[in-house]
This record gives C-alpha cells, structure tokens and sequence, in this order.
C-alpha cells in the first residue's frame, strides 16, 4: 500500500480527510493537524511534525502547498497606527472599507523562490525515496478581504515562480489553483477556504491528478 503525506496550509487542512477517506484501502494518508502557514513555517516545522506523528521515512508520495500564506499583505490599520513608514502602504481599490495594507507580502518573492527550493532538499532529506508534488495556491475573493489581502494577480506570480523554482528538480506540479477557479467557485465558506463540497472536489482532483502521474 502507498504511503502518502500531505503537507500543506489551510487549503489541504480542508481537503485532507477527504483524500484519507476516498483513499482507504489503497494508500496510507498522513498529515499533520498543523496548518503549515507559510513556506519557512514549513521548512522549519516539517522534521517536528515528522518526529511527534512518527510518520516513516519511506513515504512514497509527499503532496504539498505553500503560498496563500506567503502572498498576504498584513492589515497595517488594525494595528491602530498608519502602518510602517509612510508610502509603504497600499489601499486596494477593489475594496469597499477604508483598510491600508502594508505594501510587501509576507514572503516577498525572492525569498519565496529560495524557501520552495529549501523546503523541498528538506522534503527530500527525511523522505528520500518520496517522489514530490507541489499544488499551486487556489484563488480568492479579494473584495472580502479584511485582517489582510491577498490579490489573484499576485497569486499567479507566486504559482509561476513555483513552476519555475520547483519543475527543474522533477517536482510534479497539481495545478490545483486552475481546477479550484475552474470548478470550485460559489463553494467558498468565506473568501479564501472552502465548503465541504468545494473541499471534496479539492480532494477529488488530488486523487485524480496522483492516479494520472501513475503515482498511486
């Protein structure tokens, strides 16, 4: 039976059990009930996880996702300031309040492009005969945002910085953020996560993107 590991943010906590259920019988799902945040989150988390959850060194298949986390821009008026020095800050006009932002994502890009390449040798150094995907960030609906935005424009970037950083070195890349603005839109739970059913098709599309690759 194949040994699976999905690594991920709030987006595969949605998904996850999901993925165990349909997959009982043919593989072992692990995961952690830790969200894995942003990408360093999880570079610097990932041998803990490994040790608390006891999960074996001989995984087959490590599924995993960063990057809604690393797109945010704080809410830099919920801070009860004017955020960082003035003309850093940004006011999207795509949304109704009066919120400012602070005007750098949390990861800036380059740094996101050298965590993903950390993130996978350590991957790669606890789970040595894993083959690796990499499911790129889903979309949201920035109009809602409120304690931080992200923007889709931005979400593209940070997805094809992925394929860039990630492909070279054999990662398969789940285009998952096509499939979620594809097929999941109106099964949102608010405006980044989604419903169980939003959830399930998440999961339906693991499964069947790991059958197509022969990976399972």
């Amino acid at each position: 039976m194949k040994k699976l590991l999905l690594l991920g943010d709030s987006i595969r906590m949605g998904y996850d059990s999901f993925v165990r259920e349909k997959l009982a019988g043919r593989a072992e799902v692990f995961f952690s009930e830790d969200n894995g945040r942003f990408v360093q989150y999880t570079l610097r988390t990932l041998s803990d996880w490994q040790g608390k959850e006891k999960w074996p060194a001989d995984m087959d298949i490590v599924h995993w996702n960063n990057g809604a986390w690393d797109i945010l821009h704080l809410n830099a008026s919920a801070c009860g300031t004017d955020g960082e020095a003035a003309g850093v800050t940004f006011k999207p006009e795509n949304l109704s309040h009066n919120f400012v932002y602070d005007k750098d994502p949390l990861t800036p890009l380059e740094f996101y492009r050298y965590f993903l390449k950390r993130t996978f040798v350590r991957i790669k150094q606890l789970f040595p005969s894993a083959q690796v995907v990499f499911a790129t960030t889903t979309p949201v609906i920035e109009e809602q945002a409120s304690w931080a935005y992200r923007s889709n424009k931005e979400i593209d970037l940070y997805n094809a910085a992925a394929r860039e950083v990630l492909s070279p070195l054999g990662v398969r890349i789940n285009e998952l953020g096509a499939f979620a603005a594809a097929r999941c839109h109106g099964h949102h739970r608010d405006w980044v996560h989604y419903n169980d059913t939003g959830c399930e098709l998440l999961a339906d599309e693991v499964i069947g993107f790991l059958e197509k690759e022969d990976l399972l």
